[in-house]
């Protein structure tokens, strides 16, 4: 029954509460379905009725235990306002640099002093 009975219980849905799901930003058809707590909730509701029982009854248990760890509060968060507003989703942009600099320009290096290739590949020359 698992996650048959998950996916069987999802397309039950209305197509607007479903696909509103799928399109998860705001903007997309049919987002307007989710945009709101009231409305993540009444999906949720909704979602749970239409599940076999034994499948409702286990994500229920695994949604309770897992909003008692640490940090599982941001799924609470993100469909009831009674814990506070989760963390946005707003778009932002890449790091000026991302990783381990020490690490790439040590790679560079070996990479350079290596002869297996004659030639670096542009992505890996050093850039001025």
């Amino acid at each position: 029954i698992g996650l048959r009975g998950f996916f069987d219980g999802f397309f039950r849905l209305p197509l607007e509460q479903w696909a509103g799901f799928l399109a998860g930003w705001p903007g997309l058809p049919n987002n307007e379905n989710h945009e709101t707590w009231y409305a993540r909730m009444w999906f949720g509701v909704s979602f749970l009725t239409k599940l076999p029982p034994t499948v409702a009854l286990d994500m229920l248990v695994s949604i309770i235990l897992y909003s008692l760890k640490p940090g599982g509060s941001a799924l609470l968060q993100s469909v009831t306002p009674f814990f506070g507003n989760p963390i946005g989703y707003e778009f932002i942009g890449p790091k000026e640099q991302v990783g381990d600099i020490a690490a790439k320009k040590e790679g560079k290096d070996m990479m350079a002093q290596s002869d297996v290739a004659e030639v670096i590949p542009v992505e890996f020359a050093e850039t001025k």
